[in-house]
């Protein structure tokens, strides 16, 4: 890898790249720098025929991002990041001289972490000061202009690093926020294990309507928060069989919510393929289990 440069020092321009592999890798379709200063400069997302995933960073200047529903400013350390084709659109505004901007094209296959961050940030967000993600992606420019990324498997491996930490950063620094929700959400959280928790219980305790609820739950983690009850039943579940032999399989099912232990394993099966007690044989091979979940949905440790 080159050593990082500094934005002033790196030439406008950009690079693309023709993936030939057959193989479905999260890949870096194209990056370039480009200083903006043409009111003409405008791009309809709905319009066009590639598909990708597109992140436009702002180094300074103005510039604008639209929604259906919202429009963005981009200042200095804003960013957005979209599905293209998709509804949405951006251009340098009437009362903008310049925009200076860094972008880069991610392949399709990117499409499951932009719904992550989508989750959290939103489409558009600002990078605090503190964050590494600029300068990394001033490397990866830095490194496709002077050829680095030489090979597939180069290339899949920057994008992917680079897409892992933005995913991270995003996760980490919600911008989205409902306070009601939040707490709903945190009341599942704390009460998954009683099989007699339901979505009236949790819309008194918070005071919302059910229906208010499941709206406002859905919009904001992108999930019902009866589907991620039931996860957090299943993710707590799979922690107990790898970690706690000393519990029965309808113990389990007991302390993660299920009111019998044969509607458990019919549940289980029915969401991995294999029974609670396959599953806990399959990993008897290894010292040490660790059970591993994003911090989006971070299943809280037993009490």
């Amino acid at each position: 890898m080159t050593n990082t440069k500094s934005s002033a020092q790196l030439p406008f321009g950009s690079v693309g790249f023709h993936i030939t592999s057959a193989l479905p890798l999260q890949t870096l379709r194209g990056i370039g720098m480009h200083h903006i200063t043409s009111h003409d400069y405008h791009w309809d997302n709905r319009v066009r025929k590639n598909s990708y995933v597109l992140l436009q960073y702002t180094i300074s200047g103005k510039g604008s991002f639209q929604t259906p529903d919202h429009t963005y400013p981009q200042q200095t350390g804003d960013l957005f990041l979209v599905q293209v084709p998709g509804d949405s659109q951006y251009s340098l505004p009437d009362d903008s001289e310049y925009w200076d901007v860094l972008y880069l094209e991610f392949s399709s296959e990117c499409l499951p972490l932009l719904y992550h961050i989508h989750l959290s940030c939103g489409p558009a967000f600002h990078l605090e000061a503190s964050s590494t993600l600029p300068e990394q992606m001033k490397q990866l420019y830095a490194d496709a202009i002077s050829n680095q990324l030489a090979s597939v498997f180069d290339n899949s491996k920057a994008a992917y690093a680079f897409l892992l930490d933005l995913a991270d950063y995003a996760l980490e620094n919600p911008a989205l926020s409902s306070p009601r929700v939040t707490l709903a959400k945190n009341y599942l959280d704390s009460n998954y294990y009683n099989t007699d928790l339901n979505l009236d219980e949790v819309a008194d305790a918070v005071g919302l309507s059910k229906y208010h609820l499941c709206r406002e739950f859905n919009h904001l983690y992108g999930i019902s928060p009866g589907k991620y009850l039931a996860n957090l039943h299943l993710q707590k579940s799979c922690a107990l069989l790898l970690q706690s032999h000393q519990h029965t399989i309808a113990e389990i099912a007991s302390m993660v919510g299920f009111s019998n232990d044969n509607y458990f394993c019919k549940v289980f099966r029915k969401a991995f393929g294999t029974t609670p007690t396959q599953y806990r044989l399959q990993n008897q091979n290894y010292d040490l289990v660790r059970v591993l979940h994003d911090s989006h949905s971070r299943v809280p440790s037993d009490k």
